[in-house]
């Protein structure tokens, strides 16, 4: 008995710890170390700067000569310069690195999840990930990083420099700095989860968004671009909400900080004023008090700033950290062999959430046959396809190619060797050429008979540059046949030795269908062909069929027996003949 793995913590609990934006920082450091070196010998300038300028001002007000305190200044500030040009490069070096690494990482990731594990997570939320999220991450690295520490380094080393020159007025300025500190821990843990709830509604809006383009035409037609646009309002007006609960929180912090600076200068005026009257402080040192006092506040509003970037980066990292730490899932197969076609399901059962899609399914098909299975809309067939390909794996049974169970085969070898043709059909903005030989291992020989099997020759011809044509993105300009004829050359073009279609008979007619068919048979004899249909017509001379009704096996063997042995086969049979002849008479 096999059963699946879920897809493990997609929904994490409040209570958990995520894992913190910081920790990123460590494979990083022969670019983090650098930038820090650089941000703190530019800051210690800046801080040096001040004093300069004080020397100056007292050289004049004392009649001595300034010109070495004006050149001291003037090949500091030419560092501060390059120091700060040479931060940048880093810095766009260091986020880029990042960004590239975490997108190579999730899309590893992704790749070898199963297919069910990735309709859990849903597109809509990777397609986040990929986007919103890493950008979120390359905005701390590019910004916050650097600027958090200078900041902090800009903060101490003023205030006690502050101190320094004068320790009563720099203690009584520093006095509003407890202000602002209180006031951004505050916003930050208020911050935090509304950046985290943001995310989650980016998400809702690039799943509607994504639902309303590819599926315009239709909504067109149905009249329901009304009812799509309430969908978008609504997910887009809970994201306008959080965004003005985020920013009515940081905009509150803009008057704390006005007012601490306010109270700050008026300290200095005051006091700073009085000492130099008096004759306790120089003119330059109250001037280059007012430089530090300045050189304070401007980090606070950095750091008032970066927080908004952190609170960001920490929810995108946590949802991203998520991703990363899924389980590969099923331990991928090892084995490799050429298939002889053979395949068997044995007692499988197939759940999704707490509905039943496939129910104790046990059914062999011979190598090199022809198989039909036949069902009406819900019946299982599609999932029954995708145990087949191996897309999902069931919850209870086995599937066995050649009397091998599927999960232990090597994957890369085993898709070389079965192809599908899904019913929906998935092409790429490439040329014609490219989707078609969709692998490398494709010949120009295998090409063309895939090609001519899909009778596809005539089609291509009319093209204005053949198979270098290129296809419109998700191949609008084409017709339903024509994209699946399409997908079918794509799966035959690797000469397969087993060919699952999925209602292919759906949007191909029927003399086009039936030499298709007949193609196969002829330029494909080894092949087991497996075909999921409605149409009886078109399979009647399959050598099994098989009879599936809402996710079980209600009868199974040829046409004739079927007919005489299955009263669900007759009605079905019955009920598409008399559509046919109504047709035939509508004709």
């Amino acid at each position: 008995m096999h059963k699946t793995a879920p897809a493990k913590n997609m929904k994490k609990k409040k209570t958990e710890t995520r894992p913190s934006i910081h920790s990123l920082l460590g494979s990083y450091k022969k670019f983090i170390i650098p930038l820090v070196f650089l941000a703190l010998l530019s800051n210690g300038l800046t801080l040096w700067l001040p004093r300069l300028t004080s020397h100056v001002i007292d050289s004049f007000s004392t009649s001595a000569n300034p010109n070495k305190a004006l050149l001291e200044f003037a090949v500091a500030s030419s560092f501060v310069f390059l120091l700060t040009f040479g931060q940048t490069i880093l810095q766009t070096l260091a986020s880029e690195k990042v960004a590239k690494d975490l997108r190579d990482k999730l899309s590893d990731k992704i790749s070898n999840q199963s297919y069910a594990t990735i309709q859990k997570i849903t597109p809509a939320k990777l397609l986040t990930n990929l986007t919103s999220d890493i950008d979120a991450i390359k905005n701390f690295v590019s910004q916050a990083v650097v600027n958090t520490v200078s900041s902090i380094f800009l903060i101490i080393g003023g205030s006690i420099l502050l101190i320094s020159i004068d320790w009563r007025l720099g203690l009584a300025v520093l006095t509003v700095l407890p202000i602002i500190a209180g006031a951004f821990i505050y916003i930050f843990s208020k911050v935090k989860t509304l950046f985290t709830e943001t995310r989650e509604v980016i998400d809702a809006l690039n799943k509607v968004i994504n639902e309303s383009v590819v599926g315009s035409a239709l909504i067109r037609i149905v009249n329901s671009r009304g009812l799509e646009f309430k969908k978008f309002r609504k997910v887009n007006t809970q994201a306008k909400h959080l965004g003005i609960k985020i920013v009515k929180l940081f905009a509150s912090m803009i008057p704390i900080i006005t007012f601490s600076s306010n109270l700050a200068v008026l300290i200095i005026l005051l006091f700073g004023g009085k000492f130099v009257i008096n004759g306790s402080m120089t003119l330059g040192d109250f001037a280059s008090f007012n430089s530090y006092i300045v050189i304070l506040i401007f980090p606070i509003l950095i750091l008032g700033f970066v927080s908004n970037i952190v609170a960001q980066a920490q929810a995108s990292y946590g949802r991203i950290s998520e991703i990363l730490g899924l389980s590969v899932g099923e331990k991928q197969g090892t084995i490799k062999k050429e298939l002889k076609g053979e395949i068997e399901l044995n007692n499988v059962s197939l759940i999704y959430g707490e509905k039943s899609a496939l129910k104790e399914v046990s059914l062999r098909i011979q190598s090199k046959s022809r198989t039909a299975i036949i069902g009406p809309t819900a019946a299982g067939k599609t999932q029954l396809l995708n145990l087949l390909i191996g897309l999902v794996l069931p919850n209870v049974g086995t599937v066995t190619y050649d009397g091998t169970e599927l999960k232990d085969f090597d994957k890369e070898n085993l898709y070389k060797q079965v192809g599908l043709v899904f019913q929906d059909s998935i092409l790429f903005n490439l040329s014609l050429k490219e989707n078609i030989a969709f692998s490398t291992a494709v010949s120009e020989e295998d090409l063309q008979k895939a090609i001519e099997t899909a009778e596809l020759d005539e089609f291509i011809h009319t093209l204005p540059n053949g198979l270098e044509t290129i296809v419109s993105e998700r191949g609008t300009s084409l017709s339903g046949g024509q994209k699946q004829r399409i997908m079918l050359a794509r799966a035959l073009s690797l000469n397969p030795r087993v060919l699952l279609l999925d209602d292919f008979t759906a949007r191909v007619d029927s003399k086009t269908e039936a030499k298709i068919l007949q193609n196969i048979t002829n330029n494909y004899p080894a092949i087991t062909l497996v075909s999921v249909t409605q149409k009886i017509s078109s399979v009647e001379h399959y050598d099994q069929i098989i009879v599936l009704m809402e996710g079980e096996v209600i009868a199974s063997g040829l046409h004739d027996e079927l007919l005489k042995t299955s009263p669900e086969y007759n009605q079905i049979f019955n009920s598409q003949k008399s559509t046919n002849i109504y047709e035939l008479q509508s004709k």
